[in-house]
């Protein structure tokens, strides 16, 4: 396998490139195709390969200062100019002006005896085809190329805009379609995507993945793939370190399963999230809170005022925090983060705080519950306790909540509600469902103060938890 330089893509490709064959780069312009194959140059050229690079887009001082605010120096490639109107910068001395196509396709095979690289780019097949008046004739010259590239082992990287038609795009020729895309929105950076129509003879993994263009170059997000289900790791039960929410929770909650917390604003769900990943770190275990509704500081002074000591979690290096902002970051590359948090760092609690901030991210709102259930389903493949909250519409609030149902993607819920009770505002919690073990089917008070927080004995006189406004119509004493 060849190794394309670009991260993230051979793992897409299932390990790379094949020797010997022709690869299209396609997408439209702007979506970073010149970029991935510079990549894919510039890594022959670091394993000490031959490399050609022939430019019929844009001039050698265009392709340089390009590569220049990548960082990338271009001085190793042979790079030919195909582009200038009155030079070519190249050992075969022509004019693009005054040839026809055949003579145009016989110069770069010529260039390709000459070096015999083992990595060719051609930039780009649009201005080839502009010289191309029957599609039989540009086809002829394309399997000229393919070849020429198995004759000599060359691996040829081909960029094409997709213009033309479609007789003028034989893509059959080609061994592997790598296509880029580019989404606009109404708000944030562009989406952009990557995908592979067809590979052949190997298997690759399929869909779309995430990508991002910055400073350095093309890096890909593959989607997380489910792994096959394997043997049973140790179990056990993980619990929050609050005796009365674990008693809640029948003991606790279950290894590589996943704990949905939901409610309405300000009642305590990222407190609870921060109790399980305080309790990770005292069994020394890594935990790792990412937050797209609250800044860390925010979150660092809320939890000092209730005796959460997050800073200390913080300086073991047990503790990762982690401020997202949905706007700037794709669905692709926070799973790529939880990936190297779990496989890299060995985490073992994961909490999204909170998936509305998280789903905001997301290209298209169909796919969110499908999006969601398979990043929890491949968290709990590698025993790994994921914690999720949503927040809720405010009891004050007559608006619409997100059209996700929690109670289906994850295997455990816990519901925080407001009641009100003799003058004053509540807080009560119970656990709607869980689907290993047994739970405690009760409603509990709770009160989150300047010691943590405590959870009062079960209320036997409640109504209206499932409404979204619970009542307690029962005497004064049983509560906190």
């Amino acid at each position: 396998m060849i190794a394309s330089g670009v991260p993230g893509l051979d793992e897409v490709l299932g390990g790379g490139l094949r020797a010997g064959h022709i690869y299209f780069v396609e997408g439209a312009p702007g979506t970073g195709k010149t970029t991935l194959a510079l990549q894919f140059a510039l890594e022959g050229v670091r394993r000490g390969e031959a490399t050609l690079v022939i430019s019929m887009a844009e001039c050698a001082d265009e392709l340089c200062t390009s590569a220049a605010s990548h960082g990338w120096d271009l001085s190793g490639l042979a790079l030919r100019d195909l582009a200038a109107p009155d030079a070519v910068r190249s050992t075969a001395l022509f004019e693009l002006s005054e040839v026809e196509l055949d003579e145009r396709v016989d110069a770069v095979l010529a260039e390709m005896d000459a070096l015999r690289p083992a990595r060719l780019v051609l930039d780009t097949l649009g201005a080839l085809r502009d010289f191309c008046t029957q599609p039989w004739q540009f086809r002829r010259r394309l399997e000229q190329f393919r070849d020429k590239a198995q004759a000599l082992g060359t691996t040829m990287l081909f960029t094409d805009d997709l213009t033309g038609g479609e007789q003028l795009r034989p893509r059959s020729l080609a061994w592997g379609l790598i296509q880029l895309e580019q989404r606009i929105g109404d708000y944030g950076p562009p989406r952009r995507r990557l995908w592979l129509p067809k590979l052949r003879g190997q298997p690759y993994s399929g869909g779309c993945h995430d990508m991002r263009i910055a400073t350095g170059g093309v890096q890909v997000f593959p989607r997380l793939e489910t792994p096959a289900p394997t043997e049973p790791a140790a179990g056990g039960q993980v619990q929050s370190g609050v005796a009365e929410l674990d008693t809640l929770l029948g003991g606790g909650l279950e290894r590589g399963t996943s704990l949905g917390i939901l409610g309405p604003p300000g009642c305590g769900k990222s407190t609870l999230v921060c109790l399980f990943a305080l309790a990770a770190v005292a069994r020394g275990e890594r935990a790792a809170l990412y937050l797209f509704d609250e800044a860390e500081e925010t979150l660092k002074l809320r939890s000092k005022s209730q005796q959460l000591d997050i800073e200390a979690a913080l300086a073991s290096g047990l503790l990762e925090l982690r401020q997202i902002d949905p706007a700037e970051l794709a669905p692709g590359e926070l799973a790529q983060e939880l990936r190297t948090e779990v496989l890299e760092r060995g985490t073992r609690i994961i909490a999204i705080d909170s998936l509305n901030g998280y789903l905001q991210a997301m290209p298209d709102e169909r796919f969110m519950s499908l999006h969601v259930h398979h990043l929890l389903s491949w968290l709990g493949r590698h025993r790994v306790l994921t914690l999720v909250t949503l927040a809720l519409p405010s009891p004050l609030s007559q608006k619409a909540g997100l059209d996700l149902d929690l109670s289906y993607i994850t295997d455990a819920v816990i519901a925080q509600r407001y009641f009100e009770a003799y003058g004053s505002m509540r807080y009560a919690m119970s656990v709607i469902k869980k689907r290993y073990g047994d739970h405690e089917r009760t409603i509990r008070e709770f009160r989150i103060g300047p010691k943590g927080i405590i959870v009062g004995e079960p209320l036997s006189e409640f109504r209206g938890v499932l409404s979204g406004v619970p009542e307690y119509v029962g005497a004064r004493q049983p509560l906190l």
